[in-house]
């Protein structure tokens, strides 16, 4: 569990931050990699939880505080669930990334399990995204329905990946839809019902523009620029974020591409 004493140092944010799961020392690199990217988005701790018996340690990289734990159970047990609760305060984490089991036969096997624990240690609660190392490139679609965002494989820019926790394959598709004339990016008005809730709601909420055309929730704008258009987007900003905080939504929207009340054409990423 965080520990309040410890979350007003080094300008750490509370909760556990980004969450690397199975970690190992072979993975130092990772976490000098996601240390100096996290910090342009506001997050200033990484907890690092390796198997076995360990004890708690806390060190700086790059002015994130980098803590590592051990969780002693496995995860198909029904113990480790509750671990996740009360050693990691999983619900809070920004991001979880889930790497292979050393030493195990069947590592995405593994990790599938450590996906469903993740998924039950969260209940009914909005959990973090989630990413996962795989070792076989074919069993992606078999993490599907347990919450994962993304999965990556050796042979990706791991580090790119990784400091870019919050992005989901979404993008990738969305891109492609783009280059070739299928779908479009429009910004729309948050509806007044979802004004206080949060990304995932909105999320989960739009499925049609008020054309009826098929539509996907991909981000949000902070800001508008002097002519109107969204600036300050985020795409994918993490199922947590309020929609108050927000000046419109950011959507991918199928088929023709015309003007309809409430929607806008364009955007500019990363203004």
């Amino acid at each position: 569990m965080s520990d309040p004493d410890q979350d007003d140092q080094a300008g750490s944010t509370r909760g556990p931050g980004v969450v690397v799961l199975h970690w190992s020392p072979a993975s130092a690199g990772l976490i000098d990699e996601l240390a100096r990217t996290i910090t342009s988005v506001g997050v200033n701790r990484i907890t690092c939880v390796r198997d076995g018996n360990a004890p708690l340690t806390t060190h700086h990289v790059q002015g994130v505080e980098v803590r590592t734990l051990a969780i002693d159970v496995k995860p198909g047990s029904d113990a480790y669930p509750g671990r996740l609760v009360s050693d990691v305060d999983i619900v809070a984490a920004r991001s979880v990334i889930v790497l292979p089991r050393a030493g195990v036969d069947e590592p995405d096997s593994a990790s599938r399990l450590t996906c469903a624990a993740i998924r039950r240690a969260c209940g009914d609660e909005v959990g973090p995204n989630v990413l996962v190392e795989i070792e076989d490139p074919e069993a992606a679609f078999e993490f599907v329905g347990l919450g994962v965002s993304n999965v990556f494989y050796p042979g990706h820019l791991r580090a790119a990946l990784l400091g870019q926790a919050c992005v989901d394959l979404g993008v990738f598709q969305f891109i492609v839809g783009l280059l070739s004339g299928r779908h479009h990016v429009r910004s729309l008005a948050i509806p007044e019902d979802l004004r206080a809730g949060s990304f995932a709601d909105a999320a989960l909420t739009l499925e049609c523009d008020s054309a009826g055309r098929a539509m996907t929730v991909i981000g949000v704008a902070k800001g508008r620029g002097e002519g109107g258009q969204p600036i300050d987007v985020v795409v994918n900003p993490g199922p947590r974020t309020r929609l108050s905080e927000c000046v419109c939504l950011m959507v991918l929207v199928s088929g023709d591409e015309q003007d309809q009340a409430g929607e806008q054409p364009g955007m500019q990423v990363g203004a």
